[in-house]
């Protein structure tokens, strides 16, 4: 399960304090972004993959891909969120302007 500690730490998540006490417990990694909130990531020995756990709700990946898939749609829904506020604070500000 180390290559799914390794993808975890290079996609900016954080090894929860206390894993490497307890070699057969699960992982637990965790991500917080200020847009989606926190990003829960848990390596499950058993089933052979990870928990993921974002917006309230549990996905379970086996598949490298399909992780990879994920995690970017998260940062892409994020992204236009953020394009909708800035257009919307943009917006608001230029029908303020005495034209």
């Amino acid at each position: 399960m180390s290559m799914y500690r390794s993808y975890l730490l290079k996609n900016n998540f954080w090894a929860k304090k206390g894993n490497e006490k307890s070699p057969s417990a699960e992982k637990v990694f965790i991500k917080h972004d200020l847009e989606v909130g926190g990003i829960y990531a848990i390596i499950e020995n058993e089933k052979k993959g990870v928990k993921i756990i974002a917006e309230g709700r549990e996905y379970f990946f086996n598949n490298f891909d399909k992780l990879d898939s994920f995690l970017n749609r998260l940062q892409q829904r994020k992204d236009d969120f953020m394009k909708i506020l800035r257009r919307k604070n943009i917006s608001k500000k230029l029908r303020m302007l005495e034209i």
